[in-house]
C-alpha cells in the first residue's frame, strides 16, 4: 500500500469490517481483543493509513479511542453523504463488506476531514443531553396517551409521568454539575449566554452537538446546522432559496432562540422587522435571524476580544 491510503471500516454491534485498496476484506470482533488486533494489523500494514467510518450510535466509540491512542487518523463521515455517494455510482446492493469498500472509495474521492481528538468532557455533555431529549420525548408520548386513556390506565400513566419528571430533574442537575465542574466549558456557556435570546438549553445543545463552534467560518457554521440557503435555478427559472440538511438538534433549539431574539434582542429585533417590512415571510425572516445568531455565537468563541458592544 502507498502512504496516505484510505481504508473503510464498517462498524456494527458485533464486528468490524475493514476493506480498501491493497488489502483483502478483514473482519474483527467489536470488542477489546478484536480492536487490539485491528490496530496491530493497521500498524503492520501501513502506519500512515486513514480510516473512514460512520457514527453508529456509540458502537464506534471504543474503536475511535483505540485508533486515536495508536495515532491512526480517523475520518468520521455523515451516513447520508456516503449513501448519496454510493447511489451516484449505481451501487444498489448492500453488505458490510461493500459498505467498507464504499467508505474507502469515499475517502479517496472526497478527502474527508480528520476528526478532532476525542473530548471526553464534550462527549459526556452530549450523552447527558441525548438522555434529556429522550426523556422529553417519552414525557410527550405518555402525556398524549393520558388524554385518551381508558380509566384503568390513567393511574399507571400518571405514575409513569411522575417518574419521568423525576428522571428529567436528575438529568438537569447532572448537566448543571457537569458544566460547573469544568471551568473552560462554563466560560463558553457564560460567553454565549451574554447574547439576549440565548438561554441554557440553546447553549447546551450548541456545545453538545456542535463542538466545532468557534473554529468555523461564518458560512461553515451556517451550513453545519442547515440554515444556509441553497439556490434552485435553471435556465430562466429562478426558484425559491431553501435550507436543508445540517444538524437538526442544533437547528431546532436555535429556531426557538431566534424567536426569542427577534422579540428581545435590540439588534436582531430590528433586523427581523426590517426583513418583514421588505415583504419577507416570517419563517424566512426567522431563518435569517438564525443565521445571524449562529454567526455571532461562532464569532464570540472564535475571538475572545470580541465584544457585543463593539
Amino acid at each position: 500500500m502507498k502512504n496516505n491510503e484510505y481504508l473503510g471500516l464498517d462498524i456494527s454491534k458485533k464486528k468490524l469490517d475493514l476493506a480498501g485498496p491493497g488489502i483483502k476484506h478483514h473482519i474483527f470482533e467489536n470488542n477489546a481483543k478484536g480492536i487490539t488486533k485491528l490496530v496491530a494489523f493497521l500498524k503492520k500494514t501501513n502506519p500512515a493509513v486513514q480510516l473512514v467510518l460512520e457514527p453508529t450510535g456509540g458502537y464506534e466509540r471504543a474503536v475511535v479511542l483505540a485508533l486515536e491512542k495508536a495515532a491512526i487518523p480517523v475520518c468520521r463521515v455523515a451516513p447520508y453523504q456516503v449513501y448519496a455517494f454510493a447511489k451516484s455510482m449505481g451501487k444498489l446492493a448492500k453488505t458490510d463488506k461493500m459498505d467498507a469498500s464504499t467508505l474507502a472509495q469515499f475517502g479517496k474521492e472526497r478527502h474527508p476531514r480528520v476528526m478532532k481528538a476525542y473530548d471526553e468532557i464534550q462527549e459526556n455533555l452530549r450523552v447527558l443531553h441525548d438522555r434529556r431529549q429522550h426523556l422529553i420525548r417519552s414525557h410527550v408520548q405518555e402525556s398524549n396517551r393520558l388524554e385518551t386513556a381508558i380509566p384503568s390506565m390513567r393511574k399507571h400513566l400518571k405514575e409513569s409521568l411522575k417518574f419521568l419528571d423525576q428522571q428529567l430533574a436528575q438529568v438537569e442537575l447532572m448537566l448543571n454539575e457537569h458544566i460547573t465542574a469544568h471551568p473552560e466549558m462554563q466560560k463558553k456557556v457564560d460567553r454565549l449566554k451574554a447574547v439576549k435570546g440565548v438561554g441554557d438549553q440553546t447553549v447546551r445543545a450548541l456545545l453538545a452537538y456542535m463542538p466545532e463552534l468557534g473554529e468555523l467560518t461564518s458560512k461553515e457554521a451556517a451550513a453545519l446546522i442547515g440554515v444556509a440557503p441553497y439556490n434552485k435555478d435553471s435556465g430562466r427559472y429562478s426558484g425559491y432559496r431553501s435550507i436543508r440538511g445540517g444538524r437538526y438538534q442544533v437547528r431546532n433549539v436555535l429556531y426557538m432562540a431566534a424567536v426569542s431574539a427577534a422579540r428581545c434582542n435590540p439588534i436582531l429585533k430590528a433586523f427581523y422587522q426590517r426583513l418583514i417590512a421588505q415583504g419577507k415571510k416570517p419563517k424566512v425572516a426567522l431563518t435569517a435571524v438564525m443565521r445571524k445568531l449562529i454567526t455571532l455565537l461562532n464569532l464570540l468563541l472564535q475571538n475572545p476580544n470580541f465584544s457585543l458592544a463593539s
